[in-house]
């Protein structure tokens, strides 16, 4: 029996230092703490986010809502941006059908016209369908099912009380029909070495979720595998029929966190591969302000995009392509007035390979071609 505990919060809104650069968002949120879903390789049972009973105790964040209403109502500087809810937690665990929490939560960031991400493992996100076709209209919303399985025996021991993938791909299915407007798709994350990355569940994650309608496929081989959570997975692992993977599990990671990066790399290779043939995307198109930052997102996308598959590629990282693209969200002007001014080069991480690569796109700004076309009347 999960224990439910209400409790009041001060904080309920979490500004990133940059906008993460796969999910976009610049924002997080967590209505609850702890989840009821129970999947048992949660980097949430981490020590790093403190919550100590994981799914036995689950805090509902009272007065969530109206706390949030009032900071996005008296924030000066806070610039609308995505949102995601749910970073150590999944806002549509089981309590969200009775109390309706997150519902509450979507009505406030409709009304303020902030853009939204959601990551969740439940169809229970059907029943707003309603607030979110209403914030994809008028700003962005985009939705991914967590799905790393389709084997249902597989994933109701590693998420015991979350949705069935079956669940989940039709509920995306659903979505997509009702409010095609909304970007959906499946995050395939993590990927369980030795239990979730053969190469028939691989294709069937992909085949299945592309069938059901899916814009994009996110995709990440391993998991963490950090202190209390890294405990908790092995033990449940030996006390089950999957006991078998523990020892090659062990000799893989070696005593690090993070799978050694020539595995990520021959996974990676399979995932781009089948999401080639299957016509799928592996990023999720951003959403684009209309303020000053208008430019400094799309080049920000284009940058980052680009480093993200060539990584892909080749199996390594471009930091400098990476931090040109982080840096450009956080310019207090727009990167069109850098260009104007030829001063792209002061702009952190933008060395002559990025400004050649940028510069065709910045031309063809509507902004500039106005530019030129009144200075004949100065």
């Amino acid at each position: 029996m999960v224990k439910y505990t209400y409790k009041e919060f001060k904080s309920v809104l979490n500004k990133l230092k940059y906008p993460d650069s796969w999910f976009w968002s610049r924002y997080t949120l967590n209505t609850y703490s702890g989840c009821a879903h129970a999947c048992i390789y949660c980097d949430a049972r981490s020590e790093r986010y403190y919550i100590e009973d994981f799914e036995n105790e689950v805090i509902i964040k009272t007065n969530f809502d109206k706390k949030l209403d009032q900071r996005l109502k008296k924030a000066r500087t806070l610039l609308p941006d995505i949102i995601a809810p749910g970073g150590v937690n999944d806002a549509y665990q089981p309590i969200e059908k009775k109390i309706e929490h997150t519902r509450k939560v979507l009505e406030v960031i409709a009304k303020y016209k902030f853009p939204i991400n959601i990551a969740t493992k439940s169809n229970l996100v059907t029943r707003d369908v309603d607030i979110l076709r209403k914030i994809a209209n008028e700003t962005w919303c985009a939705i991914g099912f967590s799905i790393s399985t389709t084997n249902e025996e597989l994933a109701k021991f590693l998420e015991p009380y979350s949705s069935l993938p079956s669940e989940r791909l039709e509920a995306l299915k659903r979505i997509k029909k009702e409010a095609p407007n909304i970007q959906v798709g499946t995050y395939f994350i993590p990927i369980i070495p030795f239990l979730e990355d053969t190469d028939e569940n691989l294709e069937d994650v992909i085949k299945k979720s592309k069938e059901a309608g899916a814009d994009f496929v996110l995709f990440s081989p391993g998991l963490t595998m950090r202190d209390s959570q890294v405990e908790y997975f092995l033990k449940k692992l030996k006390e089950s029929n999957y006991n078998y993977v523990v020892k090659p599990l062990l000799e893989l990671y070696q005593g690090q966190m993070h799978p050694p990066s020539e595995y990520c790399k021959k996974i990676n290779n399979k995932l781009w591969n089948l999401c080639q043939k299957y016509n799928v995307n592996v990023r999720v198109k951003r959403w684009i302000p209309s303020d000053f930052r208008n430019w400094n997102y799309k080049i920000s996308e284009l940058l980052l995009n680009k480093e993200y598959i060539d990584a892909l590629k080749t199996g390594k990282s471009n930091k400098t392509l990476m931090w040109a693209g982080l840096n450009l969200n956080n310019l207090e002007e727009s990167i069109l007035d850098f260009y104007k001014r030829d001063e792209l080069h002061t702009i952190k991480n933008f060395n002559p390979k990025i400004i050649e690569l940028i510069e065709p796109y910045l031309e063809k700004s509507k902004e500039l071609k106005q530019k030129k076309g009144l200075e004949k009347f100065l």
